[in-house]
């Protein structure tokens, strides 16, 4: 064994430029006082608390972070795997599709007063009734499926009217 005391240091590289590795009486420190990378490699690599409960690990292709020792987020080879709630301080951007599963709802409004989901049989939009449902804009369709007929179409300032196969029977 070699033993040092507090606050002396192993030092790599320069005093000034190099990797420090030491304890000061209350904390230890592996602390990169250069100007490259601190760089740690392995097969498997863990952070993890004395007591054994995982912070980090990271092995080949994957990287996973845990609370505790609970993984909570993990890198997959299409994106990233989140188990338990993501909560945010701002806005989420969606670069393109949000995909949610049979049942999975977008819940919005504080006690979810607004859900969007498909049940695995029929898509829906639910209001809970603590107000109106609206559709607003200059001109409101709605279309079938394909989306190459009106059913209804409402144009500000021009009236309303229902079709079937894509002619007008009542305005």
């Amino acid at each position: 064994n070699i033993v040092l005391n507090d606050n002396v240091k192993t030092i790599y590289g320069t005093a000034s430029d190099g990797l420090e590795i030491y304890h000061d009486g209350s904390n230890s420190y592996v602390k990169d006082t250069g100007t490259g990378d601190l760089k740690i490699w392995g097969a498997n690599v863990e952070i993890s608390t004395v007591g054994g409960n995982k912070y980090f690990t990271g092995a080949a292709n994957i990287a996973k972070l845990y609370h505790t020792n609970n993984e909570k987020l993990s890198t997959t080879s299409t994106g990233v795997s989140i188990t338990g709630a993501l909560t945010t301080t701002t806005n989420v951007i969606v670069g393109a599709n949000a995909t949610f599963v049979d049942g999975g709802k977008a819940l919005f409004g504080a006690r979810s007063d607004l859900q969007i989901y498909h049940d695995g049989s029929n898509s829906k939009i639910v209001d809970s009734g603590t107000g109106d449902l609206r559709l607003a804009g200059n001109v409101v369709r709605i279309r079938n499926a394909a989306d190459t007929e009106n059913m209804i179409s409402a144009v500000q300032g021009a009236g309303v009217s229902l079709a079937f196969n894509n002619g007008t029977k009542f305005e």
